[in-house]
């Protein structure tokens, strides 16, 4: 596994996915059916190319005779080495053995599963075939019961019995640190991970939140942990678990020091984000944030979970690959291990102090999304998240006694954009500026709302108010200088932080990069006057010029009086090229609600007790948050990630039996 990227490496790896493939539905658990294929007897043999968008262009060809896919042949070598390449011959293997484009993908390497998905779809179409494919806001089995039953499985088809004394579901942000800190107390502990070892797991999330934090209190940046419960409290609308917001509040920054120090000694740095307090921002933030710096190479905060890993094999801990938990086990009321399938064996892990599941949510699961979150479904104009993430350890807990959230959450971001034509979010491209509180207007021109503020509540407000669900955003050739004194905060930052922490993603990489490729492709336009520009939106160009008009006006006089905008976040239309595209659906990363957990990180049961030897830790964790992500208190989900992880291995291997 390659470990040392250059910022080459990271900037080709974070730009992919500049077209989304959501409208394939080819998704990890996405259906519950047999893969679908052509019918028989319906191809032209013959041999046929296409290309799609991922990390770089790949390109697939497939040859067919009458019947059936013959040959698969991959061209990765635009992809990332050690992450997309390594997925070639389980996607070839997927696509022969399934007949199909509908396969699971490779965990860890979404963004190229999905392409070769739409590559092959496109072959498919080529030799006269159908490929058949899910829809956002349809499901290949609509109206059918998601959750299911436990699947009961002889114990003589079970081949192998291991026993530990902490299991551990899933190699990502909360399973990495619940593993770690299980083998810190003594206890005997393995890790599983459905997908491959050349990837692992989903890895650790780029901005990590945290209160206490030993660089918070020496940078006298440290919030009022009461002040940040109340923030979290009143965007759940009270749905949200206070006693559980204390227990991150209290513990946050110990886990992220005890990040912070051992990845020091790889020389890679975890630094705290601090931004300006000065600006006048009229919406509540609080600076939580953590991100990893990576000295030298450019950091991809994913991967600094082999580093962990790495140096806790060395401690103990067992890490098995290409292992997925199918269900809990059982004696009377208590978890004392896990079901589980090796390549196509069964067998059974022994768990005599707990089971941590840390397998996230159900963000590649459309049965479920449709379900439980129908209205994100319609949102999604590009899904990034992880194909493991298909809700499989959340059933796994329901079906052992667990309950779930009565509400649920998504994590979808306003960074998401589509042609002048398009009349939703299918086939859309992934906008990482879209997040900037430019000019935004409806499609007769008119502006509608405050720009600023949260990177989701302006989908909401496009989802119910506007025709089409579709906005447009309206910038200038300064937009650069724009974008610096707009300050934004967490990941949509473009520009170092006022400490100088440096952003996710580089002012220049969006200019020179993921700007010009989207218009390149005709989602983002240019023109030399706002009425060309409107003509090319499809918008009214009289309504747009009026609109330009009154928003110079107002940063002229530097105060909106349309929408109470900070002065420092208006800007001026006034110097061509002018720029724009239309925004519809967003960016979708993860589901948020889950199993219902106490402060000891135990799934409880419908009677509120704990289930004892189950723990339960990040995105399939529940009791959290509500409707959706507090996107001003940056990292908050991949801050519980961490903390619950590390408190929920900590306990399971203190656990008296």
């Amino acid at each position: 596994m390659k470990k040392d990227f250059s910022r080459r490496d990271f900037l080709k790896a974070a730009a992919a996915g500049v077209v989304s493939t959501s409208t394939l539905g080819i998704l990890s658990g996405c259906s519950s059916g047999s893969p679908a294929s052509a019918p028989k007897g319906t191809y032209k043999p013959g041999t046929y190319t296409a290309t799609a968008q991922g990390m770089g262009e790949v390109t697939v060809t497939m040859t067919f005779d009458e019947n059936t896919i013959t040959d698969v042949v991959l061209d990765l070598a635009n992809e990332t080495a050690g992450i997309g390449q390594a997925a070639k011959d389980t996607l070839i293997a997927q696509i022969l053995d399934g007949q199909s484009v509908q396969v699971d993908g490779v965990s860890g390497a979404s963004i190229t599963s999905k392409a070769v998905m739409k590559a092959a779809a496109d072959c498919i179409t080529q030799a006269g075939g159908n490929p058949v494919v899910v829809s956002p806001g349809s499901s290949g089995s609509a109206g059918t019961d998601w959750l299911g039953q436990a699947p009961e499985i002889a114990d003589s088809e079970i081949v192998k019995t291991y026993d530990y004394e902490v299991v551990v579901i899933g190699a990502g942000t909360s399973g990495t640190f619940a593993a770690c800190s299980a083998v810190e107390e003594g206890a005997k502990t393995v890790l599983i991970e459905k997908s491959g070892a050349d990837f692992g797991g989903s890895g650790i999330r780029d901005t990590l939140g945290a209160i206490g934090s030993k660089q918070q209190i020496a940078n006298k940046d440290n919030p009022d942990k009461f002040d940040v419960i109340r923030l979290m409290y009143q965007h759940s609308q009270g749905y949200g678990d206070q006693r559980l917001f204390k227990v991150w509040a209290d513990n946050s920054g110990e886990a992220i020091d005890w990040y912070t120090e051992r990845m020091a000694k790889h020389d890679v740095k975890v630094l705290h984000e601090v931004d300006n307090h000065d600006t006048g921002e009229k919406f509540e933030f609080y600076d939580v944030g953590h991100s990893v710096q990576w000295e030298g190479r450019e950091y991809k905060s994913q991967f600094t979970m082999f580093l962990l890993l790495d140096d806790y094999k060395a401690k103990g801990l067992e890490v098995h690959h290409d292992t997925e938990m199918i269900k809990l086990l059982k004696d009377g009321s208590k978890v004392t291990g896990i079901l589980a399938k090796s390549g196509d064996k069964y067998v059974r892990y022994n768990a005599s102090k707990g089971v941590i599941v840390c397998t996230g949510g159900y963000s590649n699961n459309t049965e479920m999304l449709q379900a439980l979150q129908p209205e994100t479904l319609k949102m999604t104009g590009v899904n990034r998240s992880f194909p493991g993430s298909s809700g499989q350890g959340i059933k796994a807990c329901l079906w052992a006694g667990g309950i779930m959230d009565e509400t649920h959450a998504g994590m979808i971001f306003d960074r998401a954009c589509v042609k002048p034509d398009a009349s939703g979010p299918e086939d859309a491209g992934w906008f990482w500026m879209g997040s900037q509180p430019f000019l935004k207007v409806d499609l007769k021109g008119r502006r509608f709302t405050n720009e600023s503020g949260s990177y989701d509540h302006i989908l909401h407000t496009a989802f119910n108010l506007l025709p089409e669900h579709t906005y447009a955003m309206i910038w200038d050739a300064d937009y650069p200088e724009d974008i610096k004194r707009f300050e934004s905060h967490g990941c949509s930052r473009l520009y170092p932080h006022a400490n100088g922490t440096e952003s996710v993603f580089p002012m220049e990489y969006i200019q020179n990069v993921m700007n010009p490729d989207l218009q390149k492709q005709g989602y983002i336009v240019q023109a030399d006057t706002i009425e060309e520009l409107a003509g090319k939106l499809n918008i009214p160009a009289d309504n747009l010029k009026a609109t330009v008009d009154r928003y110079n006006e107002l940063y002229d006089q530097q105060k909106d009086e349309d929408f109470d905008k900070e002065p420092f976040r208006l800007s001026q239309l006034r110097t061509a090229p002018f720029y724009g595209t239309r925004q519809c659906g967003g960016y979708f990363i993860a589901t948020m609600d889950g199993v219902k957990i106490n402060t000891d990180m135990n799934a409880i049961d419908k009677d509120g007790n704990a289930i004892e030897g189950l723990y339960v830790a990040g995105d399939c964790s529940g009791g959290y948050f509500h409707g959706s992500y507090v996107n001003l208190l940056a990292g908050a989900a991949a801050g519980r990630s961490v903390t619950f992880g590390r408190l929920a291995g900590r306990n399971a291997a203190r656990r008296r039996v």
